[in-house]
Order: structure tokens, then C-alpha cells, then sequence
């Protein structure tokens, strides 16, 4: 008999424990789906945005049994059915309001259908062979590569390859290259420089620049270069890895000038090394490397940065990812009164001229940081002097949502993104 006790009250005690789990399921669900649709300026909450938004799939999938098991554990009886009427509408409501993403994936793909039909006409398809095709993701998305990632092939890595030694400071790079002949590849040697984001002030190259996405790339016969720049150093903190050497006083002229060596020394060292065509650049960068990415794309030729940059380079498109357009005031010397030629030259969508590369651009509708109006003044800049900029917009998507190769929104992005890099090539 008390053998008999004790089981009853373990019994007890873990249906308690599993209640209680299954509340703090529901509570933290309530302020992450919160966060998902609402916009809060708030430091926190904005960090916790990049990465909520990414994985409501997930947490879709966990509200459904959490809410059946709550159930279970609620026993029916007239005072209580509020209670489990309560379980089941709060269960259900988490679980549609986190499924938005996924449903809105087909919103995602028609925009970027109209944007790429209005930029290379309605049979666009037909322009890329289909032994190009059988390289690139068969479909816009699906849940097998949501849940358990997409496959791809092995490519050539070399990391942490010194650049630059001066102004105090070390810059490296990380380079990945195909393994095999790159004519076979669609991207045929050409180059993507990779600039990563963090305020200017914080990040790094690697697992802080989407390294899977890297890999992918090089797989498909280009050769990414992700470079280190030197950041401001603020004297704050941050949860982005940062590395302190490459910290220091440096503003945006100085980024600019040490990127610009890496394109000379691109020309005169690493184009040999690596079999890279420097006839076909690209230059990519999410949040301030995207702003980076603007000004060095839009400006390569423009004679404020004459001498910065290799003059045997080919800028055959950029893709700034949720790029500012913007000159932040505290990297540069000045206010826009007292000094507006830094100001507008720094400034992405100042820089349009008609010999500027065709644009593609990643912007979530729900970043609280940089909101749609940047890129569609870079869209609206580029339009206007007829040059082509395609913006894929991705409602719900957060700032740094494309981070979790993918996701809900990183599937159509790169769908997209390696075609475009292949008519443009």
C-alpha cells in the first residue's frame, strides 16, 4: 500500500511538472508571438525579433502538441471546461498567428516573380539552360529544407588570410572556392565580396556572415571572398562576435579605403591565386556592410573615391541586404551642414548614375530597424537613371532574418538570388 502512495504521488508530481512546462510554453509563445507581429522600440526586443522571426515554424509545431498534451492533463469537469476552452483557444491562436510566415510565403513569391518579370521580361526561365538549372534550388521552398536544411556539395575553404597591416590593425580573409572546373559551374570563377553587418561597429567574417551561404555559392562555381573591415569602436558591448583587433577609430573613409585595398590587391595577388574572373564582381552585405555595399557599388566609379578602388574590376551587380541609406553622423567628420559632400557621397542612393551595376535587394517588411523606405529610395534613384533594381520584399521578416539558411525567407531569397547572379554573371 504505500509502495502504491508513492507512485501516486510521483505520479502527481510529474503531471504537475508537465502542467506547469506546458504554461511557461504558453507564456513565453504569447510574448514571442508579440513580437512577431508587433513593433516594440526596444533593444531586447528588437534583437529577439531576428531570430523569432526565423523559426516560428518550429515553434508552430511546438504549440500544437503542448496544447494537446495541456489538455490531456486538464480533467473535464463542469468547473473547469473554461479552463480547457481557454487551453485550446490560446493553443489554436499560437499556432495560426505562427504559421503567418509559411503562409505568406506565397505573397514573398510573387513579388519577387513581378520584380524579376518587369526586370528581365516575362520568360526570363528561358534565358538560364537547364544544365544551369541543376544546380539551383528546384522550387521557391519547401518544408523538407525548412526543417532539415537543403544539401550541397563540397568546395575549397582557406581562412583567415592577412590583407591589410596598417593603422594599427589586421584585416583577414576568408575565401571559398569550387573544387573542380569552374567552367562546368554556373558561376564560371566569377567573384562575390562579402561584407558583413553590426552597426558599423561590431561583427565579423564567417559564422558571423552567413557561412553556409558562402559555401553554397562556391559550390555553384563563384569564389567568395568574406572580408574583414575595420569598425568603429564605441566602447559598448553586443552580443555580435566581434573580434578587438580590428576595432579602433575608423570611419566610413577609412572602411571604404580598406575594402578598396582588398579590390587592388584582388587584382594583383588573388585574382592569380584563385582563378577568379575579374571581369564578373559582385559585391554583397546585409545592414551596415549593405549600406557599405551600396557606397562602394554605386560609387566605384564616381571621382569623390578616385584611387580607392582597382580600376581592372567589373561590378557586375551588388545585393545589399536590408541596406541603410543613410550616412551615419558618427563615422563621419562633420554634420551634413558643415561637411554635405561626405554626407551625400556616403549616402547609397546619392550615387545612381547610369552606369551603375543592376541591383538586387532583400528588405523585410517587419525590420524595425531598417525600414522598406531605404531600399525603395535606392530603387527609386537607380529607376530613375534606368538602371535596373529589384527589391524582394518578405512580410514578417525581421532585421537579419536571412541568417538561418532556410527559413521561411531565406528559401525564396536564395532562389532568387542565384538566378540573378547567373544572368548577371
Amino acid at each position: 500500500m504505500h509502495g502504491l502512495l508513492n507512485k501516486s504521488k510521483k505520479v502527481k508530481y510529474v503531471k504537475q511538472f508537465l502542467r506547469l512546462l506546458c504554461y511557461l510554453t504558453f507564456l513565453v509563445g504569447i510574448i514571442f508571438t508579440i513580437v512577431l507581429l508587433f513593433p516594440i522600440k526596444n533593444s531586447l526586443i528588437i534583437s529577439m525579433s531576428y531570430f523569432i522571426t526565423q523559426i516560428t515554424g518550429f515553434l508552430m509545431f511546438l504549440y500544437i502538441p503542448t496544447t494537446l498534451l495541456l489538455l490531456k492533463l486538464t480533467h473535464k469537469n463542469r468547473f473547469k471546461n473554461w479552463n480547457r476552452i481557454s487551453i485550446l483557444v490560446i493553443g489554436l491562436l499560437l499556432t495560426v498567428l505562427n504559421a503567418l510566415p509559411l503562409m505568406s510565403v506565397p505573397v514573398s513569391i510573387q513579388t519577387a516573380e513581378t520584380e524579376f518579370s518587369v526586370a528581365y521580361g516575362e520568360n526570363w526561365r528561358s534565358d538560364i539552360p537547364q544544365r544551369v538549372n541543376n544546380y539551383f534550388l528546384p522550387t521557391q521552398f519547401n518544408l523538407y529544407n525548412y526543417f532539415l536544411g537543403f544539401p550541397h556539395r563540397d568546395c575549397n575553404v582557406e581562412t583567415d588570410v592577412l590583407y591589410y597591416d596598417a593603422d594599427g590593425i589586421r584585416l583577414y580573409f576568408d575565401v571559398y572556392y569550387p573544387k573542380g572546373v569552374y567552367s562546368d559551374l554556373p558561376g564560371n570563377g566569377s567573384v562575390i565580396i562579402k561584407l558583413h553587418g553590426g552597426s558599423w561597429q561590431y561583427g565579423d567574417k564567417s559564422l558571423g556572415n552567413v557561412l553556409v551561404l558562402n559555401k553554397y555559392l562556391a559550390t555553384q562555381g563563384y569564389i567568395v571572398f568574406d572580408i574583414q573591415y575595420g569598425l568603429f569602436d564605441s566602447g559598448g558591448s553586443s552580443f555580435i562576435p566581434t573580434p578587438d583587433y580590428v576595432k579602433g577609430n575608423f570611419t566610413l573613409h577609412d572602411m571604404v579605403y580598406q575594402i578598396g585595398t582588398f579590390t587592388k590587391l584582388l587584382e594583383t595577388t588573388y585574382a592569380d591565386r584563385y582563378n577568379a574572373n575579374l571581369n564578373s564582381i559582385f559585391i554583397m552585405g546585409g545592414s551596415a556592410g549593405g549600406q557599405l555595399t551600396g557606397v562602394i557599388g554605386l560609387g566605384y566609379n564616381d571621382p569623390y573615391f578616385s584611387g580607392n578602388f582597382s580600376n581592372a574590376l567589373t561590378i557586375k551587380g551588388i545585393i545589399p541586404i536590408y541596406p541603410p541609406d543613410f550616412a551615419p553622423s558618427f563615422l563621419l567628420p562633420g554634420d551634413p551642414l558643415s561637411n554635405p559632400l561626405a554626407f551625400e557621397k556616403f549616402t547609397p542612393s546619392n550615387l545612381a548614375d547610369p552606369s551603375d551595376p543592376p541591383t538586387l535587394i532583400f528588405q523585410g517588411l517587419r525590420d524595425d530597424l531598417v525600414s522598406i523606405d531605404n531600399a525603395e529610395r535606392i530603387r527609386s534613384s537607380l529607376n530613375d537613371e534606368g538602371v535596373d533594381c529589384i527589391v524582394l520584399t518578405f512580410p514578417f521578416a525581421a532585421h537579419a532574418s536571412d541568417l538561418i539558411v532556410g527559413n521561411t525567407y531565406s528559401q525564396v531569397w536564395l532562389y532568387y538570388l542565384e538566378r540573378f547572379l547567373y544572368l548577371e554573371h
